[in-house]
């Protein structure tokens, strides 16, 4: 295809050379009287002295890309329909000719995702792991966002489903669909937390428009802006260079593209990741596509639609920035991510693995463990967990210790936010996650998920970035008027996240004994009536005191943790082993969840023997509650506990949970279980070990 400028001048050529000399001057004089987009019409001498080839060349001149749409609309206007239609459908095929050429370079640069953890050269196809996602056209209301944050397992997976088809559910191929009204939008806002989604969403529109599948005779052209890439330029661009970025050729036909603002799509994705600010309203506006500014201006104009005033816009943002973007853009139409549904992360772990008895066995996974199974409505979560199952999967028939425990799942997901964020920022990325923290856990003390921006400023969080990064950002109404406030991306990460400021070193703000006196506070309050907000912090804090998770996280953050929590929560072991009457029920089976977090021998060994008879009768155990129960006993010192798990509807796949403790048992009782067979033959193969100890079976 010759260069833009050539075509249109040949296009425009061949359309007057059709006209009469009547015709010919009628065009002329409207060319002179018509209004055009920045008011700057050809002079009338120049004009009445054209000859067709001269007038050509003053449109181009004057009007650059907006010539051709400029004759059509004059075409019409004096009654050449024919000649109107004839120069639209031409140049349509021009334009069309070229876009099956970009489609071509979209589908190359978009069809394969990277894994996490994956080798060099490995990928997979989006399209094999792309899962719909849950999102909400209306806001919630500032309950419901809590009962939301609240919610655990099941309950929270029920809450988003029902949050869909209550605050107006809809699909990536809706976005740009009518209101009500009949007012279809310019710009849509898509937000949602980190990792829920957003820009593999964009991806995935750009695969679909590409193979034609989306959008198409709504958009000839859709191109996507990466916030992330624009802020590492720093020489002057162009609107029109942007675009030849995106096609990849030099000899893009740009003015082409752009003579129909209309039928073009912008994607700005991740308007939170821009390390600048915008240029104010009055400050350097332009029209031009072609002129040359800073990639700020850049953005500025075509967010306000100083540039391609009749473009749309597709702009993505976490909910943090979303308050900042509205007072660039028009009438925006906001939507939500929600996440994953339940049938959804089903669906994704099913794509990830191929395999079905690899997928069920990750999904048990998650599902056994509350918290974990809570925050994976969030598709990084997902990504982290199937990653390193995966690499487990590949040498073992079980899932190892690298994802073990609830805390270790939180870490890597941490990690991974933090790793995004601190190529930006690495000196103050310690202190402001410390900060954060200290929210976390004030939020914790005082039974308090959603925060004011006065809080945020009391933890010295109101300038951090990590404030976009790890908290979600929402404005409720309040009376006339609005506010907004902060929540952590659930209750249970807010929950890790305080627990983590005991874990952090801290040799700024606070003496060691401070914090050594608020730890064992905590722990002296944590299970008083009343006092149950408290016991997740808690468990988090043994998985944090993990010798693997320390070295993991000093690794990570290139600092070296706080020693102050591992001796105070052995100490706190003791004291709640040595309690008379001892523990049973629930009560007995969270202080084991929290030994089982930790994954120390050396905690077990310094208490179980105060267990010598463990009673969790009539209480429904989980999967997760037997593995935890197997690695206390195992760990054990002592080898003739007596157990009582009476009707705590047990199978089979509890028995092989359970098995590696139940040796270092005296007396077993599984009465009113409904075992079966093959849980009977998982008890028969224990009781045949050599170094089983059990002499009494109930």
């Amino acid at each position: 295809m010759a260069s833009g400028g050539a075509v249109v001048q040949d296009l425009l050529l061949d359309a007057l050379e059709d006209l009469g000399q009547e015709e010919f001057e009628k065009l002329k004089f409207k060319l002179h009287t018509t209004a055009v987009p920045g008011g700057k019409n050809i002079p009338l001498g120049r004009l009445e002295k054209a000859k067709r080839e001269e007038l050509v060349e003053l449109m181009v001149e004057f009007y650059e890309d907006k010539a051709v749409a400029l004759i059509v609309t004059i075409f019409e206007d004096i009654g050449l329909k024919y000649n109107a239609s004839k120069l639209s459908e031409v140049f349509g095929k021009q334009v069309q000719g070229y876009k099956r050429k970009y489609a071509e370079t979209v589908m190359e640069n978009y069809q394969l995702i990277e894994d996490r953890n994956s080798l060099l050269g490995e990928s997979s196809p989006l399209n094999e792991r792309y899962i719909e996602l849950l999102i909400i056209g209306d806001h919630r209301p500032q309950k419901q966002r809590e009962h939301e944050l609240a919610a655990t397992g099941r309950r929270h997976l029920e809450i988003l489903e029902e949050n869909a088809s209550v605050y107006s559910s809809t699909a990536i191929e809706n976005l740009f669909e009518p209101d009500e009204s009949g007012v279809t939008p310019r710009t849509v806002v898509l937000q949602g937390p980190a990792g829920t989604g957003k820009s593999m969403t964009v991806q995935k529109i750009m695969l679909d428009w590409a193979a034609g599948e989306l959008y198409q005779g709504l958009f000839d052209y859709v191109f996507c802006i990466c916030c992330r890439e624009l802020s590492l330029t720093e020489e002057a661009k162009s609107l029109s260079d942007l675009i030849i970025e995106q096609c990849q050729d030099m000899y893009a036909p740009v003015k082409e593209i752009l003579a129909f603002p209309e039928k073009l799509l912008f994607i700005i994705d991740g308007f939170d990741e821009l390390p600048f600010s915008l240029q104010p309203e009055d400050d350097h506006c332009c029209a031009d596509p072609s002129s040359k500014m800073s990639v700020q201006g850049v953005l500025s104009n075509l967010l306000r639609k100083k540039l391609l005033p009749k473009s749309y816009l597709l702009i993505t943002t976490r909910p943090g920035a979303a308050e900042r973007l509205q007072g660039y853009v028009k009438f925006p139409r906001f939507s939500e991510i929600l996440g994953f549904s339940e049938k959804g992360r089903r669906e994704y772990f099913s794509k990830f693995f191929k395999d079905e008895g690899k997928a069920n066995l990750a999904l048990r996974f998650i599902e056994n463990t509350t918290a974990v199974s809570t925050i994976c409505f969030i598709p990084m979560v997902c990504c982290i967990i199937c990653s390193v199952i995966k690499v487990e999967l590949e040498t073992e028939d079980e899932i190892a210790d690298t994802l073990d425990t609830t805390t270790k799942v939180f870490v890597q997901f941490s990690h991974s936010l933090l790793k995004h964020d601190s190529q930006k920022r690495k000196k103050s990325l310690l202190d402001e996650f410390k900060n954060l923290c200290s929210l976390a856990r004030a939020g914790i003390l005082e039974q308090k998920i959603l925060f004011e921006e006065d809080d945020l400023k009391e933890h010295n969080l109101a300038g951090s970035d990590l404030k976009d990064l790890f908290l979600d950002r929402r404005t409720f109404h309040r009376g006339i008027g609005r506010h907004s406030l902060y929540s952590f991306l659930h209750l249970c990460f807010q929950e890790f996240c305080a627990a983590m400021f005991y874990i952090l070193p801290d040799e700024k703000t606070r003496a060691p004994d401070d914090n050594e006196t608020d730890l064992k506070k905590l722990l002296d309050v944590c299970e008083k009536p009343g006092n149950e907000h408290l016991t997740l912090t808690v468990r988090f804090l043994f998985g944090l005191s993990s010798e693997k998770v320390q070295a993991f996280l000093e690794e990570a953050m290139q600092c070296k943790m706080s020693d102050l929590a591992k001796p105070l929560l052995l100490q706190r072991a003791e004291e709640v082993a040595a309690e008379d009457p001892p523990r049973k029920g629930y009560r007995l089976l969270n202080f084991f969840h929290c030994l089982f977090e930790s994954q120390e021998a050396e905690f077990a060994r310094h208490v179980m023997h105060h267990f010598q008879t463990i009673n969790i009768s009539f209480k429904t155990l989980s999967v997760l509650d037997c593995r935890v129960l197997a690695f206390c006993l195992q760990h054990s010192t002592i080898q003739d506990h007596s157990i009582d798990l009476t009707f705590c509807r047990l199978k089979s796949h509890h028995m092989k949970a359970l098995a590696p403790g139940l040796k270092n048992c005296a007396i077993l009782e599984f009465g009113s279980n409904r075992l079966g067979n093959s849980g009977v033959n998982v008890l028969c193969t224990i009781l045949k070990e050599l170094d089983c100890n059990v002499n009494t079976l109930k």
